[in-house]
């Protein structure tokens, strides 16, 4: 008997992972940091919105708006520009392997001892993790990989950034009923 019931459960697992990244299905979501130490704040968000090209393929747009004050100084930055993300396995599985990449637009205003300045530059993040279903339209996310930021007049700079963001999963069909057509 216990083994039919942990055999239903598997099964509803896995039902309850499908179906989630075909063509013309949606995604909503993002990431959120928040990062405070002595006399340093610093708040980001991070969210986006995207749709399934083909099974498993998805491109869309996001943008971020952040915030840090260092002592005197201030920074805040908002940037735009779109992302790709493919993810690998089946539907049945709840933890899939993914893929992703972004690249943004970005303008910061700095304020440093009370004088303003305003620069433009670019942002690009290439990495890989998973996506963890914890039902059948939401997942959390944990990306890991190459973070690159250059500034107009300015050297870039870069290195490893970890991020953990979550998605939820729109089918087509709750896609068309929002937008009347169902």
């Amino acid at each position: 008997m216990k083994k039919i019931i942990l055999g239903i459960a598997a099964l509803a697992g896995f039902a309850a992972a499908n179906a989630q990244t075909d063509q013309n299905d949606w995604m909503v979501g993002g990431n959120f940091r928040l990062n405070t130490s002595d006399n340093n704040t610093q708040i980001a968000f991070t969210p986006n919105a995207g749709v399934f090209l083909v099974d498993n393929l998805a491109f869309g747009g996001n943008f971020s708006l952040s915030y840090s004050k260092s002592g005197n100084n201030k920074y805040t930055s908002f940037g735009i520009g779109p992302f790709v993300r493919y993810y690998f396995t089946t539907e049945s599985q709840s933890i899939r392997p993914i893929i992703h990449g972004s690249f943004n637009y970005l303008s910061t205003k700095q304020k440093i001892i009370n004088v303003s300045s305003t620069n433009t530059g670019t942002n690009f993040f290439i990495g890989g993790g998973a996506a963890m279903f914890i039902s059948k339209n939401v997942s959390i996310d944990a990306l890991m990989g190459y973070d690159r930021t250059k500034y107009k007049n300015f050297d870039g700079s870069g290195g490893f950034a970890f991020n953990v963001g979550f998605q939820v999963y729109l089918l087509k069909d709750q896609v068309d009923k929002v937008k009347g057509k169902k």
